[in-house]
């Protein structure tokens, strides 16, 4: 199995099922785009980006994404974000994932999440297994993609 049809097939068997519910919708455009280096791996990228969660909270975030563009059109990526709650809580969401360049204008991605807040009403996310999925045009630099929780 190639590794695209890898990314398909994991893409596809992580679609919500009836133990998930839908923890946030976000959408975010990049502000910054840097290329690090060159390798026989791949291309080594580095995004920033800032935009809106909303969803059990309400929020402005910011962001950076570390990626790895593979020969293979998959890119493994790590994101840290800071996200600022409309209540004034702060929320640290770390996600990590594949996605899949399916043209120059659409990639899908999926991928685990967590999150880490002090806040004692937001607590309940502390540890939580979620997860997220959905898509970003890299000539726009605007994505939107969903977080899932497992109950």
């Amino acid at each position: 199995m190639s590794n695209e049809d890898q990314v398909e097939s994991q893409m596809e068997s992580q679609h919500p099922d009836t133990k998930e519910e839908l923890l946030l919708e976000l959408r975010g455009k990049n502000t910054t785009r840097s290329i690090k280096d060159f390798s026989p791996d791949g291309i080594r990228l580095e995004s920033n980006l800032e935009g809106e969660a909303t969803g059990v909270y309400n929020a402005t975030y910011y962001a950076t994404i570390t990626m790895l563009a593979k020969p293979d059109r998959t890119i493994d990526y790590e994101v840290r974000q800071i996200h600022t709650t409309s209540d004034g809580d702060t929320v640290l969401v770390y996600y990590k994932g594949k996605s899949i360049i399916e043209s120059p204008t659409h990639n899908k991605f999926v991928g685990e999440t967590t999150f880490q807040t002090s806040s004692k009403k937001l607590a309940w996310l502390n540890g939580i297994k979620a997860r997220h999925e959905g898509e970003y045009n890299p000539v726009a630099g605007e994505n939107n993609f969903r977080i899932y929780g497992k109950g």
